[in-house]
């Protein structure tokens, strides 16, 4: 069962995602969330700490997806599983998604966040370490890592964009398959 918090986390989230961030409203957010008002200040002192705590609830979950990762014990193995982590991340967390990765005016937000801001290149920094292991044990071949993590991350993020607009399949079986199908293409181009 979600805590009231969390509940709250997740309704303004949504409505974020519905109406940008100038957009936010705390009694529509308590509405939603079937609480009081004033219910809603007990846990968030306003709407700046609100949204603060959505986004780093995001970032937190993307971090929880990726870091099992690390566990496996070659290189290519660590590379893979980030990109199936990704993938579930995505499949499980749409709303999360987009907010950390599609939406514009997260990155508006950022601006006055360091310690968010620096989260958010997690991901970016995540891959390239990936990359640069894949390059130095010989599965990928030697390039920029940073420059191939910037290809990788766009490509993802484009594709994992499609999906969760509604262009691409929606069944999980068939996602991840087209996942899959469309990542060996770019990896062959790449490989060693």
């Amino acid at each position: 069962m979600s805590s009231t918090k969390d509940i709250i986390l997740n309704c303004a989230r949504d409505q974020f995602l519905s109406d940008g961030y100038k957009g936010l409203s705390m009694r529509r957010i308590a509405a939603k969330a079937d609480i009081s008002a004033t219910a809603i200040y007990r846990h968030f002192s306003n709407k700046e700490e609100l949204f603060h705590c959505v986004l780093e609830k995001g970032f937190n979950t993307y971090t929880r997806y990726l870091t099992p990762a690390l566990d496996a014990s070659t290189a290519k193995e660590r590379f893979r599983k980030t990109l199936a982590y990704t993938l579930a991340f995505v499949l499980e967390h749409p709303r999360y998604f987009e907010l950390i990765f599609v939406r514009s005016d997260t990155k508006d937000q950022l601006v006055h966040h360091d310690e968010l801001r620096t989260r958010s290149k997690m991901s970016f920094d995540f891959y390239t370490a990936r990359i640069r292991e894949c390059m130095d044990e010989g599965y990928l071949k030697q390039d920029d890592p940073s420059e191939l993590s910037v290809l990788l991350l766009a490509t993802f993020t484009g594709f994992f964009s499609l999906y969760t607009s509604g262009v691409l399949p929606r069944s999980q079986g068939e996602i991840e398959a087209l996942f899959w199908r469309t990542t060996e293409r770019i990896l062959t181009g790449i490989a060693a």
